[in-house]
């Protein structure tokens, strides 16, 4: 195993949109003190009521759900569903008047019985280093045990999504991620100030980023995946390239050219902080596979989580390649098809002195390849430690185990584990 110790864009108008009356502030305040308080009135009233879902469990809440979705769907003309339906979760949160059926859905959110499973951006969207609009995103209540139950059966993200009785397209919670991040932030603050009780209230606990997996792609990412979650599958949450932290880390675009990579920071800590927001009280630690594409912009996570550690899986090239290319077409292979779109790969062949028409598939792959651990590289020299490269071999799962987790991780191995 090898281990290696391991630029910035402004944008304009930053200050005219920060610009704010106290008039304002004050209703602010008001709005997060009151709103706290309304919030925890109705999950301690939803609570104890017999049909709750904290008391009942999953399977409760999904019944709860159904019966209010067809009280809406009486209520409203065509209405019963939310998919394309912006839910808007602090009104439903705080004005006692609110439909029932969306308080419960703002409520599974705040809660974390409902999770972020993906990220969109609006046409007229804005991101900025400490601010962002037009940004949605979606929730649901994930089965996470399945996961938990057998890694190697549901080993990426979108297997544990399929497999969550309540994530199909009709039962997704759409809202503003600024909006929802933003009220979440509140109620746990507000939570731990006031020293509520959590079984009680049904608060949420947040998980510790431990660790994070940037690999070259067909080189063990997936096993380092299942065994950080058998490691301690009680205590252990595992992100398998989910859907939300790429969409945030590409956001600004591979060279930044779309806004400045601490804008792109700032987005990812509020996605990484929703999605380590947890029900289950035995889990402390969160773990993430990023997709090998994230590599190009390592900087982004690197700079919105400047002291977690992470590593670097690679593999011999020709492996890697010879892997990627086996499929029926291959033109279609992702290291090929990313020359289309990939600015990085565009300036890699143009300092290179190649010429894109003479170039073959297996070549567009290559450099593909060639991009992502030239990027690699750059970031493990300046990453002062936090990084680790991992080359892959047929025991790398004793390099997990006595290395990379216990000690770059510091997270101790459970028996059952070792």
């Amino acid at each position: 195993m090898t281990i290696i110790n391991g630029g910035t864009k402004g944008n304009n108008g930053r200050s005219a949109r920060r610009t704010t009356t106290k008039k304002i502030k004050l209703e602010q305040k008001l709005l997060l003190t009151l709103g706290c308080c309304a919030t925890f009135l109705f999950v301690r009233y939803i609570r104890h009521d017999n049909s709750t879902t904290a008391s009942l469990g999953r399977q409760a809440m999904m019944n709860r759900l159904g019966q209010l979705k067809e009280a809406d769907k009486k209520n409203r003309k065509g209405g019963g569903s939310n998919s394309g339906r912006m839910l808007q979760i602090r009104r439903a949160m705080t004005d006692p008047n609110y439909d029932t059926y969306d308080k419960l859905l703002a409520q599974q959110i705040l809660s974390a019985q409902a999770n972020l499973i993906d990220v969109s951006f609006q046409n007229q969207h804005m991101l900025e280093e400490d601010d962002y609009s037009g940004v949605i995103g979606q929730f649901c209540p994930l089965n996470f045990q399945v996961q938990k139950d057998n890694p190697p059966d549901s080993p990426m993200f979108r297997d544990v999504v399929s497999k969550s009785d309540g994530c199909d397209g009709e039962n997704v919670i759409t809202v503003d991620l600024k909006e929802a991040v933003t009220l979440a932030r509140e109620f746990d603050a507000f939570a731990t100030e006031n020293e509520f009780d959590a079984a009680y209230y049904n608060v949420p606990n947040q998980l510790q980023l431990k660790g994070v997996v940037f690999h070259e792609s067909r080189c063990g990412s997936t096993l380092a995946a299942n065994t950080m979650m058998a490691m301690n599958p009680m205590k252990h949450r595992v992100y398998s390239e989910s859907s939300p932290p790429i969409a945030a880390i590409k956001a600004c675009g591979e060279l930044y050219e779309n806004c400045s990579v601490e804008a792109g920071a700032n987005l990812l800590r509020d996605i990484i902080y929703m999605m380590g927001r947890s029900n289950d009280p035995n889990e402390e630690n969160l773990f993430f596979k990023f997709q090998s594409i994230t590599t190009r912009n390592m900087d982004t996570f690197r700079k919105a989580f400047p002291e977690t550690p992470w590593m670097y899986l690679y593999r011999e090239p020709v492996e890697v390649m010879m892997s990627q290319l086996n499929v029926p077409q291959m033109r279609m292979a992702n290291c090929v098809r990313s020359h289309t779109h990939s600015e990085m790969v565009s300036r890699f062949v143009a300092r290179s002195g190649y010429r894109p028409p003479d170039l073959d598939d297996e070549e567009w792959c290559a450099i593909h390849l060639a991009t992502l651990c030239e990027s690699a590289i750059m970031n493990l020299n300046d990453a002062d430690g936090l990084g680790m490269a991992v080359n892959y071999h047929k025991d790398l799962v004793h390099d997990f185990l006595d290395t990379v987790f216990p000690k770059h991780f510091n997270v101790p191995l459970d028996q059952e584990a070792i």
